[in-house]
């Protein structure tokens, strides 16, 4: 009876962090996510802890395990716009591969410059 009320009570910290987060984004009104919030508090408890509790690392693990069950509500609502999503089909390819490169850009610049600043250029070739 004790195990399975340590893993709930593992699954009200990780929730209550969330909702936390997300409480304290809305009253503050932060343009960040509630979530990175609530992930940042889980973080900071962990870090005073200086442990992972067993039942929280058991309880992430089999998150992490399934999290391929996240994504199916995502599935389902581009499946119910797929007639809207169509209809804008190039402009969302063009955005998603001009974000795309970007980010590979910003990247390769944000490599280059912290290469510079630990005297490290060239040292890969």
């Amino acid at each position: 009876m004790r195990a399975p009320f340590g893993l709930i009570l593992a699954f009200a910290v990780l929730v209550a962090c969330d909702l936390a987060g997300k409480l304290f984004v809305h009253e503050l009104g932060l343009p960040v996510p509630g979530t990175v919030i609530g992930i940042l508090i889980l973080l900071t408890g962990l870090v005073v802890l200086r442990r992972v509790p067993a039942n929280l690392q058991r309880v992430g693990e089999f998150l992490l395990a399934h999290l391929n069950l996240f994504y199916i509500p995502a599935g389902v609502g581009v499946m119910a716009y797929v007639a809207l999503l169509a209809d804008d089909l190039w402009p969302i390819v063009a955005a998603l591969f001009a974000s795309t490169f970007l980010a590979m850009l910003a990247a390769a610049f944000a490599f280059s410059w912290t290469a510079k600043l630990q005297g490290r250029e060239g040292e890969g070739e």
